[in-house]
């Protein structure tokens, strides 16, 4: 797993990792962001997940305790672009709305079952 860190300027900063997100790997993203929230003139915190194809209770945990400091510095941090299993991860574990997740738009069976969701 790799994360590649952006600075967007006027103390935007994104962070893109890409990979599997679990136990074996949590410590790269987890320095990432420590990193990025240690960074002077800091305005915003963005996540982008769209290169993440798994992530575990682990990663989870790492996008919430950077999204607590974060809000305890007065910094707004969201993720963006999840995968559909990412995303339902972070809904599952009810953490989609700390992290700047819009809700779930409800879909009907079909839909869902024929992959339009």
């Amino acid at each position: 797993m790799d994360v590649q860190v952006h600075d967007e300027g006027v103390g935007e900063v994104v962070l893109r990792p890409v990979g599997e997100i679990d136990m074996a790997t949590v410590d790269v993203l987890e320095k990432a962001l420590a990193t990025a929230l240690d960074r002077p003139g800091l305005r915003a915190v963005v996540v982008d997940l769209a290169g993440v194809a798994f992530l575990d209770s682990s990663g989870v945990r790492a996008l919430v305790d950077a999204a607590l400091r974060a809000r305890r510095e007065g910094v707004p941090l969201r993720v963006v672009d999840p995968r559909p299993v990412v995303a339902r991860v972070l809904r599952i574990t009810a953490v989609g709305e700390l992290l700047g997740l819009p809700a779930e738009v409800p879909v009907s069976p079909a839909a869902s079952f024929r992959g339009l969701n």
